[in-house]
């Protein structure tokens, strides 16, 4: 097949909300377009740099958009929303999508989104009541009925506009070179479904790790069944498969011998689209330590044991590669690095968003501090006048925090106690 007939979208393009719509010259595909009049078959949310979530026959999952490839009878649509959403609820589409991994399809129920009859409210999903609910769950209503539309629904929604050329050839040393790659995410999601299939035989409602993580608690009978099925399966280990395939992501020397004595624009691509998400890219990781943390202490379960020391050891992994990237940057390309890490202002609503997820007390203290001083430009834990700092080492410290607004005392104190904290420029 000639190299322009395989095509792939541009990642360096497509930003966390953004839609894809795509059609197939398959069956199903076809199907499904006849049945709904249009001229997409399925939907795709992009959720962080290269990743989508959508829902298919192997349940929600998660996939590397570059690995996702049309052929010449294929068609793609990227649509982002004409009115951007605030962080706050991009935040929140995000966390949805994420929250309904494992989710098992329904056919059935994506079927009658084009028939009349019953329509019942469950919570499987299928590609475009994936996406759809996302959006609504941050109360942006991309179609009337976010529980029975189809792609071609949220083609035609008057909050959305086509992107235009975000496509682009893939030659065939590029295809060759994906193919003699490891797939990290494929193997994920294997050993996710086997996990959830294990659930389901003790209580078959069971659809994400959600419904699992309250299986855990409120059957203790069950939990050193689970938390066997979380070590057998592999799950418990599966962060070893980047350091294994990529050790220059977490070892700033490491990267500088990988990118060796020439330019590398895919490594500065790499490196850039790293630190753009650099708090919140990896603020799950954070969010699930703290839940389980909590967990951990109200029920002391064995599974939940587990994925503490699970979730510890991902914040720490997440960190340090985004410490590498913004390392590597800002030895070779101090501009890009100053004008790509992403910075979350201490006290705005995105901080307060975050910071009462990860850290409730300090975010409670900094509400008092600026409600007695009727400003927010005030240090965190005091009120006196502050300035804005990065929390180097939050991932030891203070995890999913990103900033700190703090006065000269405060700022010495914290040090003192082993916080590093860089004045932000």
């Amino acid at each position: 097949m000639p190299d322009e007939e395989i095509r792939r979208i541009k990642v360096e393009r497509l930003m966390p909300g953004d839609i894809i719509l795509t059609a197939s010259s398959g069956k199903m595909s076809k199907a499904i377009r006849l049945a709904s009049k249009g001229q997409v078959s399925h939907a795709m949310i992009c959720v962080q740099h290269g990743s989508v979530i959508d829902s298919t026959d192997d349940g929600v999952q998660a996939h590397n958009i570059q690995r996702e490839l049309y052929g010449p009878d294929g068609h793609i649509a990227v649509l982002r929303l004409r009115r951007p959403l605030t962080d706050v609820q991009l935040g929140t589409v995000i966390d949805f999508a994420r929250s309904e991994i494992g989710t098992r399809y329904s056919r059935s129920e994506a079927a009658r989104s084009v028939l009349p009859g019953l329509r019942p409210r469950t919570k499987q999903l299928f590609c475009s009541r994936l996406v759809a609910r996302a959006f609504a769950s941050a109360a942006v209503h991309l179609v009337p009925d976010p529980d029975y539309c189809t792609p071609e629904h949220i083609r035609r929604s008057p909050l959305l506009a086509e992107l235009p050329d975000m496509t682009e050839p893939v030659s065939q040393a590029e295809l060759a070179a994906w193919a003699a790659r490891p797939n990290p995410i494929a193997e994920m999601q294997e050993v996710q479904n086997r996990i959830l299939t294990a659930a389901r035989d003790l209580d078959p409602s069971v659809e994400n790790f959600n419904d699992l993580d309250r299986l855990v608690q409120d059957h203790p009978e069950w939990d050193e069944r689970i938390a066997r099925v979380y070590r057998d399966s592999g799950y418990l280990d599966l962060w070893q498969a980047d350091y294994a395939i990529n050790p220059w992501h977490y070892d700033l020397d490491a990267m500088e011998a990988s990118a060796g004595s020439f330019p590398d624009r895919g490594l500065l691509a790499y490196c850039i689209s790293t630190i753009r998400e650099f708090h919140t890219g990896g603020l799950r990781f954070a969010v699930n330590l703290i839940h389980y943390q909590q967990a951990l202490a109200t029920n002391g379960r064995r599974t939940t044991a587990q994925l503490v020391a699970l979730y510890r050891q991902l914040v720490v992994n997440d960190q340090t590669r985004r410490e590498v990237a913004l390392g590597r940057l800002r030895r070779h390309h101090p501009g890009e690095a100053a004008l790509h890490l992403q910075r979350i202002t201490p006290h705005s609503e995105l901080w307060f968003a975050i910071v009462d997820r990860v850290e409730p007390r300090l975010a409670a203290i900094a509400r008092l501090s600026i409600e007695r001083m009727g400003t927010a430009d005030i240090c965190s834990a005091c009120g006196d006048p502050a300035d804005d700092y990065r929390l180097v080492n939050a991932a030891e410290a203070m995890p999913g925090v990103p900033s700190l607004r703090l006065c000269g005392d405060c700022v010495g104190i914290r040090r003192d106690g082993g916080e590093v904290l860089e004045p932000f420029a």
